[in-house]
């Protein structure tokens, strides 16, 4: 081997020793700064989980002695709000498992509850002595929560604790699971006794143990009999169908495959709940008021009478109707159906029938406290009414209340078209809707 030839080799292993020494370090700085921007993110949520928990537990310690609806408002105000910022900063930790559940419950019904609580207090109505009880059982677990977190962080300050590092793999890096976190898990064993909190609510433990009202008490059909319920709502042969994995948890349901067409039968009960057909949809040859024939058709046909419909949206080929059930002049908006039907030829490709499966009973005419003329004067003066009806509606806890339901436009340029819920009983607001018309359909905001 020549001199000049021995040169080259060794200056191409030094250039390869400096090649892959220049990547490791690069890849140490790279673990390096990932490292360090992981953990600032952690320290800086976990301290705002403190400060927001800290406030929490303060402002519930308020709700106890305010004394008026202004300041009841106020601290009803500051809940919702350092609620909503304490479940931003838990979901940005690297928390998984079952045993946070509880404390993830805590900041979402803190929030929720303080919510239900100011829309009763807007009402007139009085916080009761059973709320006030929960309010104190609020405080105490934000207390529990706020020591808990009060000693992570002492403990992290003084180094006793490390909150993450990084490590290699073979297609890039990615963050372990920081050793604080078993600490937190630690914490949350505080709330494995949190107790279930009612209220009027969407996160309110009762939304989970509501019964299907419709089906209620009946007994389970067998899925013979369900194969053959499914085939009369599709009105096909039995022996097209087959049974397919069935749906459990609150709605228990067998489910059928005709084709590519599914079709779900309530156990209890044998009622048809849901139907989807997957299948291309072509050129629209319909419009809405033939697609509404064919939907109030097809609900007929199959038992769902007295549904009336309400709002519509076409899209992708089809027109999406809601359905609520009404009967002497008033109207059941929990009673929902919804029915897509396909804008070439006019199947009906979509039904929805769990609003109207878990809410739907014998309804008995309404009482109300006040005439529709006494609720009437509760629409704001800039709104002229165009027409009343009485109507069901349901609450944020998926709760019922009879209101009236005023038709308004308003009384500027704009000429809005505003649907206005005054309390039956009460004769408060209770919700407003602005309808939205485009050629698409009638949808509310």
């Amino acid at each position: 081997m020549t001199r000049r030839r021995k040169i080259q080799i060794g200056s191409m292993a030094a250039a390869l020793v400096l090649l892959l020494t220049g990547t490791a370090i690069g890849g140490w700085w790279t673990a390096n700064r990932y490292r360090t921007d992981l953990e600032y993110g952690y320290r800086r949520s976990l301290s705002d989980l403190g400060d927001y928990v800290s406030s929490l537990e303060t402002t519930l310690t308020k709700a106890v002695y305010a004394n008026t609806s202004t300041q009841q408002n106020g601290v009803a105000a500051r809940l919702m709000r350092d609620s909503s910022g304490a479940k931003a900063a838990l979901s940005a930790l690297p928390l998984k498992g079952d045993e946070f559940d509880n404390m993830s419950k805590f900041l979402a019904q803190v929030g929720d509850f303080s919510t239900s609580l100011s829309a009763k207090i807007s009402a007139g109505q009085k916080i009761s002595a059973d709320e006030y009880k929960q309010i104190q059982s609020l405080g105490g677990y934000a207390t529990k929560l706020r020591q808990g977190l009060s000693q992570v962080e002492d403990e992290l300050s003084a180094g006793d604790l490390r909150i993450g590092e990084t490590e290699s793999l073979v297609k890039g890096l990615r963050a372990s699971q920081p050793v604080f976190s078993d600490k937190l898990e630690s914490v949350a064993k505080d709330f494995e006794d949190y107790p279930q909190l009612i209220y009027d609510g969407p996160f309110s433990d009762h939304i989970g143990q509501q019964k299907p009202k419709l089906i209620e008490g009946k007994a389970e059909v067998p899925q013979g009999n369900a194969q053959l319920l499914a085939a009369k709502f599709l009105n096909v042969d039995q022996s097209k169908l087959t049974h397919t994995t069935d749906n459990e948890g609150g709605l228990p349901a067998y489910n059928f495959l005709y084709g590519d067409i599914r079709v779900s039968i309530t156990k209890a009960g044998g009622v048809p709940v849901r139907l989807m057909n997957p299948r291309d949809i072509g050129t629209d040859n319909l419009n809405y008021e033939a697609a509404l024939k064919k939907a109030k058709e097809f609900l007929d046909s199959r038992g769902f009478t007295g549904m009336k419909e309400s709002y519509y949206f076409m899209h992708d080929g089809k027109c999406t109707i809601n359905f609520a059930y009404a009967i002497k002049g008033t109207v059941y908006y929990p009673d929902l159906i919804k029915v897509s039907v396909a804008m070439d030829n006019g199947e009906i490709v979509e039904v929805d029938a769990t609003g109207y499966v878990m809410n739907h009973t014998n309804r008995a005419v309404p009482k109300v406290a006040l005439t529709m003329a006494e609720a009437q004067k509760s629409v704001s003066p800039y709104l002229a009414v165009k027409e009343g009806r009485l109507a069901i509606i349901p609450t944020p806890g998926y709760n019922e209340v009879t209101t009236y339901e005023f038709l308004c436009e308003s009384k500027d340029k704009k000429k809005e078209q505003v649907l206005v819920y005054i309390d039956a009983n009460e004769g408060f607001e209770r919700d407003i809707l602005i309808l939205l018309f485009s050629d698409n359909g009638v949808l509310t905001q």
